[in-house]
């Protein structure tokens, strides 16, 4: 089974448990160890999309990391905590005395491409350490800040202490962040209240199969679901090779394509079969990368 599998992550479940859970799964309908892959972690309290990668799909993880990311959240002005979520424990209150108007402006300067600092409860990774696992120990992780992009927040609606908005952001944007750096700028603090993953680049979570769903299923309705390996790559062009240079390209050999393209490429065979995928050089010399024999 190769594939993407788009599953609707509920909330109070890791995303190592909700792969796990699938492994377990597939491995009690098929008899066989089936490889399962995510392509992006949602914290504990979070819900929503996790696009899954099958079999032979999970050697293919890194390029689905990249994508664009959409969030409805809800943040509640006036409290701090130290996960910058409801899981953590309050360590600042303050008096918000912020009209929704002005609250308004604040949500709506933050599209922008600006550096976000991560949160201390965070999986980056400092000297191979996890923040998490040091702020757990209660020493202060020495983060980074990284360039983020938020290309549109749109106001869902604001009863104020709390606000919801939907974000469509750049790979990497921590939604914990950004609710804090609103409140920050609120001059109150704020914590994320409820936090649910919609979309990653064309994949929508109305098109995601809820867990406790896809955990009941036999295997030909989960076969239905699968997103074949070429379809989920969409955000590739594609390129089809001559004969002959298909055998090439499977066997790991350079050499120059006639095509007007540069970067990662989809490559398929003159017959319709997905190769793997290659990657056209400024010289139009195309190195396979990710073959599929």
């Amino acid at each position: 089974m190769d594939g993407i599998l788009l599953v609707d992550k509920p909330s109070g479940i890791t995303s190592n448990s909700l792969v796990q859970k699938v492994k377990k799964h597939l491995k009690s309908l098929t008899g066989s160890e089936v490889k399962v892959g995510h392509t992006g972690t949602l914290d504990f309290f979070a819900s929503g999309l996790m696009v899954l990668t099958l079999g032979k799909a999970t050697r293919l993880t890194e390029y689905f990391q990249g994508l664009d990311k959409e969030y409805i959240a809800t943040g509640e002005l006036g409290k701090i905590t130290d996960t910058y979520d409801i899981q953590g424990q309050v360590i600042q209150e303050k008096e918000c005395t912020i009209t929704e108007e002005e609250l308004e402006k604040i949500i709506l300067s933050f599209e922008k491409t600006y550096p976000q600092m991560p949160p201390p409860f965070s999986s980056k990774r400092i000297n191979g350490v996890r923040a998490y696992q040091l702020a757990k120990k209660g020493i202060t992780p020495q983060l980074k800040p990284k360039v983020v992009t938020i290309y549109s927040i749109q106001i869902l609606e604001i009863n104020l202490p709390e606000f919801t908005i939907k974000v469509h952001c750049s790979s990497g944007t921590y939604i914990r962040s950004l609710i804090k750096e609103i409140g920050d700028e609120a001059g109150c603090g704020a914590y994320t209240k409820s936090l649910r993953r919609t979309r990653v680049g064309r994949f929508s979570v109305e098109d995601a199969t809820p867990l406790d769903k896809l955990l009941a299923m036999e295997l030909s309705e989960i076969e239905k679901l699968v997103i074949s390996v070429h379809e989920g790559l969409y955000f590739f062009p594609e390129i089809t090779l001559d004969e002959g240079f298909d055998r090439r390209f499977l066997h790991g050999q350079r050499f120059r394509v006639p095509f007007d393209i540069q970067g990662n490429v989809r490559v398929f065979s003159k017959d319709g079969r997905f190769l793997g995928v290659g990657f056209v050089r400024e010289d139009r010399i195309l190195q396979p990368v990710k073959v599929f024999l």
